[in-house]
């Protein structure tokens, strides 16, 4: 089984303003129940049976949202959390080359790493335990392992993965496709060789830090030789946080923002698939939450009102009208039709800069 996990926390969630927002984005939400996605994707890495740690990457911004979303876990799994805070947003490649600079000061270097989004759902656990394992071979072999999902229909909203032979336990590819117009993502469907780009793999350490000097040497280069002196460390209830200091501040100001896909993912020639034994989705927008009908429990009232999705932190009441998302959280309220959520992130932009 994969000894770490790295658990990726810094991304905005505009598409999922207003209950995404400033220092408790998307991660935070509570998708149905009372847990946060952060905290269903903590249990979930527990739940793998690994034994090492489980690295949380995130904004400085978040770390007290962090810290309140872990203190009320066992003592044994808190001490086996730790919380890496990056001065500043510089996308997946430089979040991940961090985290692997502090497992090599941390002694991991040789170990494996699973790197999951901290906003995703994910299940049932066994399935996805089996497909880490799958991986973890795979991993061990010196392959950097994406996970692919079977498609379920041609969806244009995600990324792909083209495969050739099956090669292990997995699939030799060939290449990454950005997200396609409809046409084409009924091609891929239909042709059988194209998985969703889930945004989870498995690696060595020492593997992924290799390819990516090879692949973007200029973010390699930031985290090449990692020093206790990036950090300051603290800890709080048995977490352990570790801050940036004015060295890891004025490295990442001179890193390029690069996404891991574009940097390692489609260049590296030490890459193989698994294909995903369990049901995936990244929660990305207001229309996949309303389709999944995941809400809190504020009493909605209707009166001659069809279609709608509700998301409240209060009392909401419908009348003659279809078809309609509305959410109400942190003071602001959005109302849209369905189907027309990807407008969401303007309305998210013009909110950040105060503007009609």
């Amino acid at each position: 089984m994969v000894e770490n996990v790295i658990i990726m926390a810094g991304g905005a969630g505009k598409r999922l303003w207003p209950a995404s927002l400033g220092a408790r984005p998307k991660q935070f939400m509570k998708v149905g129940g009372n847990r946060s996605l952060f905290r269903l994707t903590l249990k979930r890495a527990f739940a793998l049976g690994m034994k090492g740690t489980v690295c949380v990457v995130t904004h400085e911004d978040c770390t007290a949202a962090m810290l309140d979303e872990c203190r009320d876990m066992e003592k044994n799994l808190r001490e086996r959390i730790v919380i890496l805070a990056e001065p500043m947003a510089r996308n997946t490649a430089p979040a991940l080359a961090l985290a692997a600079a502090w497992m090599g000061l941390d002694g991991k270097r040789q170990e494996t790493s699973l790197v999951m989004a901290a906003d995703h759902l994910i299940s049932p656990i066994e399935s996805f335990s089996a497909s880490v394992e799958a991986a973890s071979i795979e991993a061990r072999k010196g392959f950097i392992v994406p996970y692919g999902i079977v498609p379920t229909h041609p969806a244009s909203g995600y990324g792909y993965i083209e495969v050739g032979n099956a090669v292990g336990s997995g699939f030799e590819v060939l290449s990454f496709r950005e997200k396609p117009d409809e046409q084409t993502a009924k091609k891929y469907f239909d042709s059988g060789r194209y998985f969703w780009n889930a945004g989870l793999f498995t690696y060595v350490n020492t593997v992924f830090m290799e390819e990516l000097r090879i692949c973007s040497p200029e973010v390699a280069a930031a985290f090449e030789t990692p020093e206790h002196a990036w950090f300051k460390r603290r800890e709080e209830s048995g977490i352990l946080l570790l801050e940036p200091t004015q060295e890891l501040r004025t490295r990442y100001q001179n890193c390029p923002s690069l996404s891991v896909d574009y940097t390692v993912m489609e260049k590296t020639s030490r890459i193989q698939m698994v294909k995903a034994q369990f049901q995936w989705n990244d929660v990305g927008s207001w229309d996949v939450i309303a389709d999944l009908n995941i809400s809190p429990n504020a009493p909605v009232y209707t009166c001659e009102s069809n279609g709608n999705f509700v998301y409240a932190d209060r009392p909401v009441a419908l009348c003659g009208v279809e078809n309609l998302i509305v959410v109400s959280a942190n003071d602001r309220i959005l109302i849209c039709r369905r189907g027309k959520s990807q407008l969401v992130r303007d309305a998210a932009g013009k909110d950040e800069m105060g503007t009609d």
